[in-house]
């Protein structure tokens, strides 16, 4: 672990009369693959110390990314940023974050910290030696863990430091004959150490054999009402909230450009919260990328915008004050489940395909989907492959209509399957 001499950098910067941000990332990383074309496990073990330092002068700004730390690097970066920071777009509200404190916190687990690679090797010992279906393989395996510190210096003589951790895992299970083949993945992440289960494993082969043992059929072009599975939800609020950036707002480069606060956006049961000290999850953050405190915000309460992600020359910019939000953290959609939520719905589709095509000033989206039909017992009994959902965002989470029980905390989501009424499907 690299000692950080915070006095020894003020030191270094007290003769120029410019402000600045150093911002110094350090991370441990362990990582066994297993490739079953070649019948191997690889090991790979690294360490990276990232510096990046942020100048601040007459309301320009200029960075400069480093590898690796030291005081000689620092003083060599500052240097050549001092000679080319005045060629720089100027904007009167570029400034330094006005706040002065000093927070160090740990959000990591010491029990992982010393996790091995025999210990990755016998979880990979419970992949490999399950019991599968003649007809499934396995195509992929990985898991590792990564240890991260950040720290934050700037001119005002604040300091901050925060340690993390994670452990990780992907399992990807295959079957194939002749011309037909299926896969499905399954991806784990988790602060406490995490075992790989012959239940984690039947899930993944049964999705597979669901596929296999599903009738092919067809659907008719137009709405339904359908059931998005978790991952899926997931994929769409991950492009809420890259639309949720003030300055693309302010510049229409948002699906909610034309929105101001307290607009009604979506269904009422859409209450989304951005937390960065939720117990437990991976995205957990103390500061936003300007390393201001961050803070939990209600995106959206209820139907309504409630607020945006602002950095700090954004928040000028609009008059108000800076919030801490300027970056996603962990992600709460605070809904209630409902009771037999399968039983209203029969039309399930999973594994979404093309999200980058979805148009970021509309919304609007065609994507193409895997399709089950459901029975009365919530079983996939039809099973349909490259069908296409058409619609755009406002319209499809303002037809929320039932909340699913599925809420997992693995990642940086809290967030659950949920049903929606009369989308298109083509």
């Amino acid at each position: 672990m690299i000692q950080i001499q915070n006095e020894k950098i003020q030191e270094l910067f007290t003769k120029f009369w410019v402000d600045w941000i150093v911002n110094i990332s350090e991370s441990h990383s362990k990582d066994m693959e297993y490739n079953p074309l070649y019948n191997e496990l690889s090991y790979d073990s690294s360490e990276n110390i990232s510096t990046t330092l942020t100048l601040i002068k007459n309301n320009r700004k200029s960075v400069y990314s480093i590898d690796g730390f030291s005081l000689e690097k620092l003083e060599n970066a500052f240097g050549e940023l001092l000679q080319i920071i005045d060629f720089a777009e100027q904007d009167s509200d570029i400034q330094v974050a006005n706040i002065i404190d000093s927070v160090e916190k740990d959000f990591s687990n010491p029990e992982i910290e010393n996790i091995g690679f025999e210990y990755f090797e016998k979880q990979f010992e419970t992949v490999k030696n399950y019991n599968y279906d003649s007809k499934v393989k396995i195509e992929w395996f990985s898991m590792g863990l990564q240890s991260s510190t950040h720290y934050f210096i700037n001119s005002l003589w604040s300091y901050k430091s925060q340690k993390d951790n994670v452990m990780y895992a992907s399992i990807v299970l295959f079957w194939e004959e002749w011309d037909k083949s299926e896969a499905d993945r399954k991806s784990l992440s988790s602060k406490n150490i995490l075992e790989i289960t012959n239940e984690n494993i039947a899930e993944l082969e049964q999705t597979i054999l669901d596929k296999l043992s599903a009738k092919q059929t067809t659907l008719a072009s137009q709405k339904y009402d359908i059931i998005l599975d978790r991952e899926v939800v997931i994929g769409f609020i991950d492009i809420i909230l890259d639309n949720m950036w003030a300055e693309s707002m302010r510049e229409w480069l948002s699906m909610f450009s034309k929105n101001k606060i307290w607009d009604q956006i979506f269904s009422p049961l859409f209450t989304l919260v951005n937390d960065p000290e939720l117990a437990w999850y991976t995205g957990t953050m103390l500061f936003d990328k300007e390393w201001v405190t961050a803070k939990k915000t209600v995106l959206f309460e209820k139907w309504k915008l409630n607020a945006k992600f602002y950095d700090y020359k954004n928040a000028l910019k609009e008059w108000i004050e800076n919030l801490g939000n300027s970056r996603v953290s962990n992600i709460d959609l605070q809904v209630t489940s409902t009771q037999n939520f399968w039983a209203w719905c029969q039309y399930l589709f999973t594994n979404l395909m093309a999200f980058h095509t979805v148009d970021n000033n509309t919304g609007k989206f065609s994507l193409a989907w895997e399709w089950y039909l459901l029975n009365e017992k919530w079983e996939k009994t039809q099973y349909v492959k490259n069908i296409s959902l058409t619609g755009d965002i406002m319209n499809l989470f303002s037809s929320i209509s039932w909340v699913g029980d599925d809420f997992k905390t693995d990642g940086n989501f809290r967030v659950p399957s949920l049903s929606f009424s009369g989308q298109m499907v083509v």
